[in-house]
């Protein structure tokens, strides 16, 4: 039994952890797109 729970935990742990990655990844994804045009406007 002990087996199990530190099995759904971990799983828990993990599926917690790739969501937060997905919200960085987005998170990134929308800062990259706002400062985007500033960047390439000075690389000209």
């Amino acid at each position: 039994m002990e087996t199990l729970r530190l099995a759904r935990a971990t799983h828990q742990l993990l599926e917690r952890g790739v969501e937060a990655l997905e919200k960085i990844g987005r998170e990134l994804e929308r800062y990259n797109n706002r400062h985007e045009p500033k960047h390439q406007a000075t690389d000209e």
